[in-house]
């Protein structure tokens, strides 16, 4: 018996997900905001809506699948 060890626990997609998305706090981002639109802005926060991460950039939400580049701000 291991005395002191936390068991392991298997990370889940959403969780990796909303670890990804705060990793991203205070970097600069390029997101696909339309069809044919690409916007740039520095990642401040992240919300969670109906269990999936959205990054905040400027005074809107974006889903993870709409970043198209991670910088260093």
């Amino acid at each position: 018996m291991m005395v002191g060890h936390a068991t392991p626990r298997q990370l889940e997609p959403s969780d990796l997900g909303l670890h990804m998305a705060q990793a991203m706090i205070g970097r600069s981002v390029e997101l696909k905001s339309g069809s044919k639109r690409i916007t740039h802005g520095i990642v401040s926060g992240v919300l969670e809506e109906a269990g999936k991460p959205r990054i905040v950039v400027g005074r809107h939400t974006y889903d993870m699948s709409q970043v198209l580049a991670v910088t260093p701000a």
